[in-house]
């Protein structure tokens, strides 16, 4: 009875999930693995049958019709049936009666193990298993006709496609030069081998005379082989020249496909008179667009570079100090790099690897689209544009940082800083009586001479202060708007000021009194307060005693550390490591005078008498 229900097609569904790999032999003697087949991102349709079933025998026509549909076992899904019981003689009849051409295993050669592994109790049972090894059709039925199988894999995301294989190679061009072509063939699937060349018209003609044969047959039997995605430089070519690229594609069987063929110049080498516009995307996604920048004033400063590079990458150490060097981009030059050949991932690396904080422009934001609409001859490149569109330097060579500074040198392009480092005075340990003046010198103790860029003043009608400054006995006013003043090293700014509190009644703190701004990223600046200023010992955790000093004075605090002790002039004279929480300073050794001791960020002043 069980036997006669199952013949009529009685439907259980497999029961499992997830797919049980196995690896067997078809009838025809080729090895079927299923993992393989699974890890290589097809689905696999399995179609368990055996020879005698009445419904296997009706659905088979449909089950191999819906195959030739879905591309032949070389597209989204691969076909295989599975017998239980029968033999490879048996089964091999079979496929003959219905014309498969899929993998058929029989029950003598792994299929009645396959079957008892995956719970088959009904015949016909399709199951459909996807990449990731989940049977996400247990069994699909009814099948009452192709569409049926059809619906049902597009259900699951297969798509329909030929039988018939169609190769294709497509041909990227990823540098021209004087002499040479660097080309990037890519293969389709169905692609399993091509053929190429590069010619121009009137070499390619005779040399398809001589042989005798037409183009597709002539690349085929006489162009260079490849199968794979690969990059080749063709060499040797004539500037200036007109060359075609041709690519011939063939299928498993030889069958040659559709010619692809790509049309390119060489170059002359030379430099042109003004450089081409072009927008490309860096790195972090944003829009570099030449024309923008070179209007807005700046001259443009480009590496152009290759990922993997050994000249490349040797230059990488000059171009970031460059960058530096003028301005970090906030001044006359801005600096970018290009790469035709590096993706964002790539250059990700190469940014990371060299510290490059300028735009990177990679071949996925646009890179080499640039490089051939310039072109570019040669790498590494570093090509200098004047702000009216022209080219000040094609390649600055060689390409060192003596020679960059050269070329800006010749189109009186400022070095400039970086940064802007800002010293604030506050009252966070200062307190100001009621209209008092005051007097506040500032030391450069920076090894460089530095630019004063901003002179702030807090005036509102509740807290308003007058400034007027000195650099050694000059005066310059109350806070010119714009001005910019040189303090050199070792030399001192000195501001008196006049500070009311209309409307206080008692001493009251003013939040950031004066902020200055300099030009240096690493600038050092020793503050003295004078008269009416004084230190709130409540809000101060550092102290220093006796003041005035003789022969010692005891500076106490909470981790001191490095003690650095300044004369009046801003010089230091002292440096000492504290050990703990105190530190005694001998000054026997000083002149009588006013001097100042810093300890992190605290500052105190003390006076030596002896």
């Amino acid at each position: 009875m069980i036997a006669m229900a199952l013949g009529l097609g009685v439907k259980a569904q497999c029961p499992l999930t997830t797919a049980i790999d196995f690896t067997a032999t078809d009838c025809h003697g080729t090895e079927v693995h299923l993992f393989d087949i699974l890890d290589g991102g097809q689905y696999v349709l399995i179609d368990f049958f055996y020879y005698n079933c009445g419904a296997c025998n009706t659905t088979a026509p449909m089950m191999v019709q819906s195959y030739q549909s879905f591309g032949c076992n070389m597209h989204d899904v691969f076909y295989m049936e599975i017998s239980d019981r029968d033999s490879d003689a048996v089964c091999q009849n079979w496929v003959a009666n219905y014309g498969v051409e899929y993998p058929t295993i029989s029950g003598a050669a792994g299929g009645s193990t396959i079957n008892d592994q995956y719970l088959i109790g009904a015949f016909p049972t399709v199951i459909l298993i996807r990449p990731d090894r989940q049977i996400v059709i247990q069994d699909l039925w009814p099948i009452n006709n192709v569409q049926s199988v059809i619906t049902a894999l597009e259900n699951q995301g297969v798509e329909q496609h030929s039988c018939v294989a169609s190769p294709e190679v497509a041909i990227g061009i990823d540098l021209v030069t004087e002499t040479e072509v660097t080309v990037t063939f890519t293969p389709n699937e169905d692609c399993a081998s091509y053929a190429y060349t590069i010619a121009t018209e009137s070499e390619i003609q005779e040399w398809m005379s001589i042989a005798g044969l037409a183009l597709p047959e002539y690349l085929w039997n006489y162009g260079i082989p490849g199968s794979e995605t690969l990059s080749h430089t063709f060499n040797g070519l004539t500037p200036e020249i007109e060359y075609t690229i041709y690519a011939v594609p063939a299928d498993l069987d030889g069958n040659l496909g559709e010619m692809a063929q790509e049309t390119v110049t060489t170059t002359s080498g030379g430099s042109s008179e003004t450089m081409p516009d072009f927008t490309g995307t860096d790195l972090n996604g944003n829009e570099i667009h030449l024309y923008d920048i070179l209007d807005a004033g700046q001259a443009v400063l480009i590496n152009f570079f290759l990922t993997g590079d050994p000249f490349s990458e040797d230059v990488m150490d000059d171009m970031t100090e460059a960058y530096r060097l003028y301005g970090c981009n906030g001044h006359d030059v801005f600096v970018m790099e290009i790469s035709p050949n590096g993706h964002n991932s790539d250059c990700q690396a190469w940014a990371e690897q060299f510290g490059v904080e300028y735009p990177t422009i990679s071949r996925d934001g646009g890179g080499n689209t640039i490089v051939q609409s310039i072109p570019v001859a040669l790498y590494p490149a570093i090509m200098l544009i004047r702000p009216d569109h022209t080219i000040a330097k094609r390649d600055i060579y060689p390409p060192t940082l003596e020679y960059i500074i050269d070329a800006m040198n010749i189109e009186n392009y400022q070095q400039a800083p970086c940064y802007e480092e800002t010293l604030t005075f506050s009252t966070d340990n200062m307190e100001l009586p009621y209209i008092s003046g005051a007097e506040i010198t500032v030391y450069n103790n920076t090894s460089e001479d530095a630019v004063i860029h901003r002179i702030q003043e807090t005036n509102d009608w509740n807290n308003f202060c007058l400034i007027t400054f000195f650099i050694n006995g000059i005066e310059y006013g109350n806070c010119p708007d714009g001005l910019e003043i040189a303090l050199p090293k070792g030399d001192s700014l000195s501001m008196e000021m006049l500070c009311l509190m209309v409307g206080k009644n008692d001493p009251d703190y003013i939040e950031d009194l004066v902020t200055l701004s300099s030009n240096l990223p690493d600038a050092s600046f020793t503050v003295m307060i004078e008269h009416a200023w004084s230190i709130d010992e409540n809000k101060v955790s550092t102290t220093l005693r006796p003041n005035p000093a003789n022969n010692v004075v005891t500076l106490k605090g909470e981790d001191l550390g490095t003690v650095r002790v300044y004369n009046s002039l801003g010089q230091k004279v002292d440096e000492l490591k504290a050990e703990g929480n105190e530190l005694q300073i001998n000054t026997t050794r000083y002149s009588n005078g006013v001097y100042f001791v810093k300890t992190g960020e605290t500052a105190l002043r003390f006076v030596v008498t002896h």
